[in-house]
């Protein structure tokens, strides 16, 4: 459905959901975000990236690494950013890691979401590996035609704590102030 969406359509759901975003006090706290840069017809989170960056804060992004698993890498302009795994854009190399420790929010995509927190990822794990690593808090982002009443859930699947589409937010568990 998402890759079936207008250029039009599709640029009007980023601004609200980038809008929705920009309003969130865990992006607002935050100093260290996790972001991704969309495939596949995800949202685009590109405005909000580039205002993360003019307010000084760090930002990162997945890199894929071997083996399934995925890095933080931190990068200072999108236009670092090379193609890798499966096509998509992601940080070089050469982009320092970041300790998933170190993470305050990370914004996730997703195939499809519900209210407590649930997510389909794209079936690759790499999501569901890393975030056990961190304790950031977790925001889903995803169209509202993917934002569903339930989604299966597994033991090893990782729910978020938010849940941001274009026509608002969905908290799926009690706002966790970032202590450090």
């Amino acid at each position: 459905m998402r890759r079936a969406l207008s250029q039009q359509e599709q640029l009007a759901a980023t601004r609200a959901v980038c809008d929705h975003l920009q309003r969130l006090p865990a992006l607002a706290q935050a100093r260290t975000v996790m972001a991704y840069m969309a495939a596949r017809g995800e949202l685009s989170l590109e405005p909000l990236l580039e205002e993360l960056l003019g307010a000084g804060k760090t930002l990162c992004l997945p890199r894929c690494e071997e083996a399934g698993h995925m890095s933080a890498r931190r990068v200072t302009m999108l236009s670092e950013l090379v193609p890798g795994a499966y096509g998509l854009l992601e940080p070089g190399g050469d982009c320092p890691e970041t300790a998933p420790d170190e993470i305050d929010a990370v914004l996730v995509p997703g195939t499809a979401f519900d209210a407590c927190g649930g997510r389909v990822g794209q079936g690759g794990g790499y999501y569901d590996r890393f975030l056990p690593q961190t304790r950031a808090y977790r925001i889903g982002v995803c169209h509202d035609f993917a934002l569903l009443g339930s989604v299966p859930v597994q033991a090893h699947d990782q729910r978020m704590d938010a849940v941001v589409c274009p026509s608002g937010l969905t908290v799926a568990h009690e706002y966790r102030r970032i202590e450090r």
